[in-house]
């Protein structure tokens, strides 16, 4: 009989524009199945309560109003009816260009206290590509509908592309482009700030905006269509001289062309819902360019030739929250190194390769991961999550294990090996890599399926070290 756990979670989205907090009651049922250890997931999830979107308060350029963010979030707990006691556990995520604000570590630490056993991080580029497309849908409809999507999340300072296939990120790229790189003031219909990307833009294309000067709308128009111009560069892969001044990553090494393409973030309300009142006034309603944008990409000639859909969630593509999971794992089901415990909050990737991959294929696979999901595996520790398909004979076994020895080489002996595996092969894989690496610290684990963006705690084994508790951390979305 299937037992399920309900958990109060939040999730605390801090962007470059706006801000949201989002209140959610989260099933969780195991679903092993008899006699294995247990795989907890997420079964059901009821939003319950999800703020207005605010305005991200700024005290200047470079720093975030942190008192005043938090005043935002105190608020919304009590219009909601929640306390911070009342709340198991939860995420607080800083995206966009807040990410590279000076006090972000600030709004971590402040925020943090209110999302109880919470995972905090703030994404960069690629991360949050990934983020946005798994919450706006585009992951899961891609495995659904075993297909290729490409989602194109548009903020207030970023551009992120995500390309997935039956789930899996395949690609991301961003730039650093959206709907609030020029702000304008609504009263007085004045530019009043340019963002450095907006100047390269003007500058190449010798467009007359300026700070201070009234905004005139066919010139901000011709500068919108500019950034859907650059928009398509983002979906094809591709970087022209002013695309390479405005990138925040390398481009896509795979091409979105021909894939089903979403749009999602604040600005893809203005793409799927053009406004109907196209004067200066009612197009800096929100004191940016916004939804001039929108309606730039939904006429563009190349967009319109491509295989555009509504996503099932466009401006809330945002992480409702963390679901949190405990198991025990009997002394059979990993190898541990006990001065390696415990250790908290660490980030689990999933290198994606086929069963018949040779050994520099599953090194390369691994450092692809850590690309994708933006960690630095020499000054942060990281999960390697591993599912082999098929048979796992000796040989097999040797070909995995100098795969990863391969990618162990590159990071400090001082930086652990951290392995979660699906199937109960972690006594004899770590066996093998402590003779391949004898002096790398190696914790492997098995019998626990976890997916790439989880957040895992491992803590002090028990029990005369026979038993070892576990507990991972699992983003939420709305799709």
């Amino acid at each position: 009989m299937t037992t399920t756990r309900e958990m109060l979670s939040v999730g605390l989205d801090v962007g470059t524009t706006t801000t949201q907090i989002v209140f959610t009651k989260i099933f969780l049922s195991d679903r092993a199945r008899m006699g294995q250890v247990p795989r907890v997931g997420v079964s059901d999830k009821i939003v319950l309560y999800a703020s207005p979107i605010y305005f991200t308060p700024l005290r200047s350029r470079d720093t975030v109003d942190v008192s005043a963010l938090e005043a935002i979030v105190r608020a919304e707990y009590a219009r909601a009816g929640f306390t911070a006691a009342q709340i198991e556990t939860g995420a607080v995520i800083v995206t966009g260009e807040i990410a590279k604000k000076q006090n972000a570590a600030e709004i971590l630490q402040t925020l943090g206290k209110w999302a109880g056993e919470f995972v905090v991080t703030v994404a960069g580029p690629r991360v949050e590509s990934q983020m946005a497309g798994r919450g706006s849908g585009a992951a899961a409809w891609s495995r659904e509908h075993y297909a290729r999507v490409t989602n194109i999340d548009i903020g207030g300072g970023s551009a992120n592309a995500a390309l997935f296939e039956l789930g899996n990120l395949l690609a991301a790229s961003a730039m650093n482009i959206g709907g609030r790189i020029i702000e304008i003031d609504h009263a007085t219909l004045t530019v009043r700030h340019l963002a450095e990307p907006a100047r390269k833009i003007i500058d190449a294309h010798r467009l007359p905006i300026a700070v201070d000067q009234r905004a005139d709308r066919a010139t901000l128009r011709a500068f919108c269509d500019i950034l859907a111009e650059l928009t398509v560069e983002l979906i094809d892969g591709r970087e022209s001289n002013l695309g390479r001044a405005v990138m925040l990553t390398p481009p896509m090494p795979i091409s979105g062309r021909g894939t089903k393409i979403f749009f999602s973030g604040g600005v893809a309300e203005y793409f799927y819902h053009p406004p109907d009142d196209l004067t200066l006034d009612s197009i800096t309603r929100h004191d940016d360019i916004g939804p001039l944008l929108g309606l730039a990409l939904r006429e563009n000639e190349t967009l319109r030739t491509m295989d555009v859909r509504q996503p099932p969630e466009t401006l809330r593509a945002t992480v409702l929250g963390a679901s949190s999971q405990t198991v025990t794992l009997s002394g059979s089901t990993i190898w541990a190194e006990r001065a390696l415990l415990p250790i908290k909050n660490v980030p689990v990737v999933h290198p994606l390769f086929d069963a018949q991959a040779n050994s520099p294929a599953i090194a390369s696979a691994i450092h692809d991961a850590l690309i994708r999901w933006e960690v630095d595996a020499r000054d942060h520790n990281v999960a390697i999550a591993l599912e082999i398909a098929g048979q796992l004979d000796f040989a097999r076994l040797s070909v995995i294990a100098h795969g990863i020895a391969d990618y162990a080489r590159t990071t400090p002996n001082a930086r652990p090996l951290i392995l979660i595996l699906g199937k109960d092969y972690a006594q004899s894989l770590g066996q093998t890599l402590k003779a391949l690496l004898p002096a790398k610290p190696l914790l492997a684990i098995d019998q626990v399926g976890l997916d790439e963006g989880d957040f895992i705690d491992i803590g002090l084994p028990m029990m005369d070290g026979r038993v070892v508790p576990l507990s991972v951390k699992t983003l939420i979305f709305y799709r």
